[in-house]
């Protein structure tokens, strides 16, 4: 009898053998989540990486095309021939190459596509960094998701893209192929915060499609003194193991500091720059800093 119960004993588990191996469980669950959660920004790195080297690559095909860099956005009155969207943004002229961003569904859609300058979702996941869900594309103004308005990749303005005018006369549009002679040291597009501005100020990425140099360079800008947007430069975001990922003008992509990019960093967790400041050698299309900031 006693052998019997002595056995039964042994069959189980004493409370002290439960607690050793619910702390071995916890213990290998706190050390293996740290690494699933690197590996899964690993992964959305390397998709980051791909997307960006596949727009630079449709750059590279538009411009070859048509020995010349789509604007920042189509001047007034100008619509892009191949959807009719009036004064479409560079994603339409390099969505010609690696797929449309987005695709009316219906009627209704259509006529807005064609009038408006909301977009309700982003089609093409090539024009979204993975590191991003749709809830982080709302624009605390209005709550609509403007994806193409606020979204993960802008354009280097005001070398590559800049169509405003003064005067009566372009500011630097268009911009020739062979007026980039460094095209593997030109930045042609990469992660970007949004005006600096109101991202620390109101809390949304506003006219992120658009990418500003670290100094305004007047004699290439017309004498003007305009960033990209009003409030001030969009500058580059650190999403991605605390770099950006840049695409340059001659389809190649990696992950660069803000202060590689020229930037003279003064927050570095907010992304914050000293504002016309810094070196525009990748920026310019020549591969070095020609100093170019006084007035023409």
């Amino acid at each position: 009898m006693n052998s019997v119960t002595t056995s039964r004993r042994r069959a189980g588990f004493t409370l002290i053998e439960l607690l050793v191996v619910i702390a071995i469980i916890a213990l290998l669950i706190g050390i293996l989540l740290p690494a699933l959660g690197q590996a899964r920004a690993a992964g959305r790195t390397t998709v980051n990486l791909s997307n960006l080297r596949t727009l630079g690559q449709g750059l590279t095909m538009y411009v070859n095309d048509r020995g010349m860099f789509p604007p920042l956005r189509l001047p007034s009155g100008q619509v892009h021939t191949e959807t009719g969207r009036p004064r479409a943004r560079w994603h339409w002229a390099v969505g010609e190459y690696v797929g449309r961003p987005y695709s009316p569904r219906n009627a209704a859609e259509h006529a807005d596509f064609l009038t408006s300058s909301d977009f309700p979702r982003l089609d093409n996941p090539v024009f979204q960094d993975p590191s991003q869900d749709v809830e982080d594309m709302r624009s605390f103004e209005n709550g609509q998701i403007q994806v193409l308005r606020c979204g993960s990749y802008g354009y280097n303005y005001q070398y590559l893209g800049n169509s405003r005018t003064t005067g009566g006369r372009f500011v630097n549009y268009p911009i020739r192929d062979h007026k980039v002679q460094a095209g593997s040291m030109t930045v042609a597009m990469a992660d970007s915060g949004g005006s600096q501005f109101l991202r620390t100020t109101e809390g949304f990425r506003e006219h992120a499609y658009a990418l500003d140099p670290p100094r305004l360079d007047l004699r290439r800008n017309g004498g003007t003194t305009a960033w990209s947007h009003e409030t001030g430069p969009v500058v580059a975001a650190l999403r991605h193991r605390g770099k950006n990922t840049t695409a340059f003008v001659d389809g190649h992509a990696s992950l660069n500091t803000l202060e590689e990019l020229g930037y003279r960093v003064v927050d570095r967790s907010r992304w914050l720059v000293e504002v016309d400041a810094g070196d525009n050698a990748l920026w310019n299309g020549l591969g070095y800093d020609d100093g170019a900031t006084v007035e023409p």
